[in-house]
């Protein structure tokens, strides 16, 4: 689904290894950039690999420039989207819009960041990918145990709340 340029869009971000995306509701696809920008604190938020890299300074479609000295590589989607693209974002601590108090960007998507349809089919990448050294067996044992713990927890509870109403009834009937 391209985008016109100079757009708002709705996208979701997820990094390697991770199990939640970070929903960025404020971004904008840009007709002139030449690389993705993310704010410093969804980058954060992703608890993705930040990289140190050289200082760049981009400018958006409107001439305001932004440097970065950092990267994050993170997949995308648009939230109606059923297709993520590898994408690498170029961190910056704010990315304020336009205008007085018209708040900031999450992100802001370089231009020609959706591969073209002339280009041939784009490469599909899952939603999310099983972390390395964990597989769904021992994902399922492991939630398995935690109910265990759980379930234990709650009868040593009960047992702990019976035990005080036993001994404040017998102190009551002493008096």
């Amino acid at each position: 689904m391209l985008q016109p340029a100079n757009t708002q869009v709705r996208i979701s971000v997820i990094a390697d290894d991770q199990e939640d995306a970070v929903k960025l509701s404020n971004t904008l696809y840009d007709g002139t950039l030449q690389k993705s920008l993310i704010s410093k604190t969804k980058a954060v938020a992703t608890s993705g690999s930040i990289r140190a890299s050289p200082l760049v300074i981009l400018a958006d479609h409107t001439g305001q420039t932004h440097s970065s000295s950092a990267t994050i590589s993170l997949r995308w989607y648009y939230d109606d989207g059923l297709q993520t693209f590898k994408e690498t974002f170029y961190i910056v601590d704010k990315l304020p819009r336009p205008g007085s108090n018209a708040g900031e960007w999450d992100a802001i998507l370089r231009t020609g960041v959706e591969p073209s349809p002339a280009d041939g089919p784009a490469n599909a990448f899952p939603y999310m990918t099983v972390p390395p050294r964990r597989d769904s067996g021992a994902e399922q044992e492991r939630r398995k145990q935690a109910e265990i713990r759980q379930k234990q927890y709650e009868a040593e509870k009960a047992a702990q709340a019976a035990k005080i109403r036993k001994k404040l009834l017998e102190q009551a009937a002493k008096r």
